[in-house]
């Protein structure tokens, strides 16, 4: 146990020397989904806004497993978005992080920052301004061309949670253990009975590799769900 908490606590001092640029990059995207939304008055602004601390911690302290430039990697962590309507989210930090990318590639020729065909694969901050429009970026989740960061194609709250569970199950039975699947809920997502039918059936079946993440910010239009 003392082993434990000495990792954790040296995990914990490398990773706050970060911090500060997390804020920045927190701070950005949370505007960036507030202009999409303006642009296009339409979306989910609540929902989106709330999860960005906790999307940006998830995605830069190397608890989740992944390479932006090759989401398809079988064996990197499953990010699953159960109310797909929060999908802002995803398009704004996916934005902010290839652009980052973007700039690094063109200032040092450095091909580890290249993302390749960038033109079908890559989100930048230029398709925000397409949003809900003609062609442009969905109003939900779905998992193709720029955006197969998302591992299901997924709508209102609830919705992803079975496919989750389903996807850490097939996880386990194919001996592939060592994927984490991240599934992000909102506290209002809470109230389905598909969430809670999903979480005991993850109980039941042991799915130790599900993380279950949610977003309590009191946003929701109806009373509390607990």
């Amino acid at each position: 146990m003392a082993q434990v908490q000495d990792f954790i606590e040296a995990r914990y001092q490398e990773l706050s020397q970060h911090f500060h640029h997390w804020e920045k990059i927190k701070d950005i995207i949370d505007q960036l989904v507030d202009l999409m939304l303006n642009y296009r008055q339409s979306g989910h602004p609540g929902g989106s806004r709330s999860k960005v601390h906790a999307f940006v911690v998830t995605t830069l302290s190397g608890v989740m497993r992944w390479d932006i430039r090759h989401p398809e990697k079988p064996f990197g962590d499953r990010f699953i978005l159960v109310g797909g309507h929060t999908v802002p989210l995803i398009y704004a930090a996916l934005a902010v992080y290839n652009e980052a990318l973007r700039i690094k590639y063109q200032q040092t020729g450095d091909e580890k920052y290249l993302i390749p065909n960038p033109e079908e694969y890559a989100l930048y901050w230029e398709d925000l301004l397409e949003f809900r429009r003609n062609k442009g970026l969905s109003g939900h989740a779905e998992m193709e061309g720029k955006t197969l960061f998302l591992k299901f194609n997924t709508g209102p709250s609830g919705h992803g949670s079975p496919a989750a569970a389903g996807e850490a199950l097939a996880l386990k039975r194919a001996g592939a253990e060592g994927v984490k699947v991240i599934a992000f809920e909102g506290d209002a997502g809470l109230s389905t009975g598909v969430t809670h039918e999903t979480l005991n059936s993850a109980w039941g079946m042991g799915l130790d590799n599900l993380y279950f993440v949610v977003d309590w910010n009191d946003f929701g239009i109806d009373d509390h769900p607990l």
